[in-house]
């Protein structure tokens, strides 16, 4: 069975061939000229060719060696443009967050209270009413609802959220409208739940997407229930209920524990967290 060509192998056969010798390459490399020679022994077993003839004033690559050496200074060209590329910053690591809708749409609309260009991170949005699995590396950072139970997951609490009732503000207040019920994956939730135990009866248009329900409660269609970062956003809006107790929960950043100490992502985590922490509202045009 033939061998895998080991990729420092080739780096530094390239060093070896560009010197001339065992003794120039190890300068300029900083490795052992005895670890050079094996290196490149390892090569030609890996290629089953004789790439260099060993001579007192040095190494002369051979026909198969002068061909090698042709194709690798085109990598070398590659790798080159690469470090180019990598310290310009434009290489930057991306670190993925998700989060319900309305929590993306939240960091999305307050991304310059956390995130500017100049970072050496970027951010993903991957807004998902599923929970993504930090555990096997899905997500970098998760928004959760409550503290992670797995021992592999690391958590900081950053604050809570609250829901209240809202209807369009030029509606009169003791107008009947209907409420809005959420459906399929949202009915699902605990607010869904929540409507059809204590308002099913109130329920006068269903919606699967939070986010398209809003405009109909700001046309003045309908009540909907909304998160307060949400519905105190808008001005249009007025709140009808207190906030509702029982649907209160508290916020959560969590991600694995082997990567809560990684610069970047121990970086953006401590961003979000003092963003999340000043209890910001959406910015809606």
């Amino acid at each position: 069975m033939k061998q895998n060509i080991d990729w420092e192998n080739l780096r530094l056969f390239l060093a070896v061939a560009k010197a001339g010798g065992l003794a120039g390459a190890a300068a300029r490399t900083g490795i052992s000229a005895a670890t050079l020679g094996r290196r490149v022994s390892a090569l030609e077993r890996s290629l089953n060719l004789r790439l260099v003839e060993r001579e007192a004033r040095g190494y002369l690559l051979t026909p198969a060696g002068q061909k090698l050496l042709l194709q690798l200074e085109d990598m070398d060209q590659v790798a080159q443009s690469i470090t180019a590329w990598r310290d310009t910053g434009q290489a930057k690591r991306r670190i993925r967050i998700s989060g319900g809708e309305w929590t993306t749409r939240l960091l999305m609309d307050n991304l310059d209270g956390f995130w500017s260009p100049e970072a050496d991170w970027t951010p993903e949005f991957l807004a998902d009413p599923r929970n993504r699995d930090v555990a096997r590396r899905q997500i970098d950072i998760g928004v959760r609802n409550q503290r992670p139970k797995q021992e592999w997951l690391a958590g900081q609490r950053v604050g809570s959220v609250s829901f209240a009732i809202y209807q369009s503000a030029t509606v009169p207040a003791d107008d009947d409208l209907g409420l809005i019920g959420p459906v399929e994956n949202e009915g699902l939730f605990p607010t869904g739940i929540w409507i059809r135990e204590n308002h099913a009866d109130e329920v006068s248009i269903t919606v699967n997407k939070a986010s398209l329900a809003l405009m109909l409660v700001r046309k003045g269609h309908a009540r909907m229930l909304l998160p307060m970062f949400v519905g105190e956003a808008y001005p249009d809006l007025v709140r009808t209920t207190e906030p509702i107790e029982e649907l209160q929960t508290e916020r959560w950043l969590v991600m694995h524990q082997d990567e809560r100490h990684e610069p970047l992502v121990r970086q953006a985590v401590s961003a979000l967290a003092r963003l999340l922490k000043t209890d910001p509202v959406l910015k809606p045009d």
